[in-house]
C-alpha cells in the first residue's frame, strides 16, 4: 500500500510541476492564459476520471479505458496545436513589426 502512496504522490508532484513548466514557458500573455485554462480543465478532468473509477465495477472501469485514451490523445493533440498556433500568431506579428520601414 505504501508503494502506490508513494507512486501516486510522485505523479501527482510531476504533474504540478509540468503545469507549472507550461505556464510559465508561454512567450505571451495569451500562451500564458491559454496554457492555464487548459490545465485546470485537464485537472477537472483528470479527477472526474478519478472519481469515475473509484465508484464504477470492475467491467466498467475497463470498458471506460478505451475512450478515456482516445479522447485524451485527441485532447492532448488539439491543446499542443492550439499552442502552436498562438505560437505562429505571435511570430508573424513580430515578423512584420521588423520588416516596417524605419524611415
Amino acid at each position: 500500500m505504501k508503494f502506490e502512496t508513494y507512486l501516486l504522490l510522485a505523479f501527482i508532484l510531476f504533474c504540478v510541476w509540468r503545469t507549472h513548466r507550461s505556464v510559465r514557458r508561454g512567450q505571451t500573455a495569451q500562451e500564458r492564459f491559454f496554457a492555464m485554462r487548459t490545465s485546470i480543465f485537464s485537472w477537472f478532468v483528470v479527477l472526474l476520471l478519478v472519481a469515475a473509477f473509484l465508484f464504477l465495477p470492475n467491467k466498467a472501469r475497463i470498458l471506460l479505458l478505451v475512450p478515456v485514451v482516445l479522447g485524451g490523445v485527441s485532447v492532448a493533440r488539439f491543446f499542443r496545436d492550439a499552442r502552436a498556433r498562438l505560437r505562429r500568431g505571435n511570430q508573424e506579428r513580430v515578423d512584420l513589426e521588423r520588416m516596417k520601414r524605419v524611415n
